[in-house]
């Protein structure tokens, strides 16, 4: 008797795994973040205009579309989200690392550009307390580092280890960011 019951359960877990996949598969918000992925343009601009949420996140990671795009690379179809109203700073959900994290840290000056000129918040921190100018002070990526200061970056912010991005910015001997961070008021 025991073995039937579990080799109903396991039918039926079976069966519920791919109704869920299906039902999944058919949803606009997977279809959404699967164009995203194909770098499919013309189908993100479709769902988005039939009122798919532009701040979707996947189900099995919540990453949020934004960060999908981000990370790939495509200039256009992030703007096509910030475009229709995403959210610019909406962040992994393990690490708390937004869209201009990512992109200052890369030195992709262009979509730095782009997330600022939307709104992206200069001064939100992950969970480590790392600012977006930290991140790129860390990676070594000047041009990042003088965009995100205009943009009213706060040079003064600290880690959690208690660093600013000035200490970061000398224990890397860039003379260049030291210079730049001390212009825009950073301090020990």
């Amino acid at each position: 008797m025991f073995a039937i019951k579990r080799a109903f359960l396991i039918t039926l877990m079976v069966l519920c795994g791919g109704m869920f996949s299906a039902a999944q598969a058919m949803s606009p918000q997977y279809d959404l973040l699967k164009a995203i992925d194909d770098k499919d343009i013309a189908k993100v601009t479709e769902l988005l205009a039939k009122g798919v949420s532009p701040d979707t996140r996947s189900r099995s990671e919540r990453m949020p579309a934004i960060l999908l795009a981000v990370d790939s690379g495509n200039t256009a179809i992030v703007k096509l989200l910030l475009d229709y109203k995403a959210n610019p700073d909406m962040a992994d959900p393990n690490r708390g690392e937004t869209a201009l994290m990512r992109r200052a840290a890369a030195g992709d000056l262009n979509m730095v550009k782009l997330l600022l000129s939307y709104k992206a918040d200069p001064n939100r921190a992950d969970i480590g307390q790392e600012t977006p100018l930290i991140k790129a002070v860390r990676g070594r990526q000047f041009g990042a580092v003088q965009l995100l200061l205009e943009a009213g970056a706060d040079p003064n912010v600290q880690d959690l280890t208690g660093k600013t991005a000035l200490e970061y910015a000398k224990l890397s001997r860039s003379r260049r960011m030291v210079e730049a961070l001390q212009d825009a008021g950073a301090t020990y």
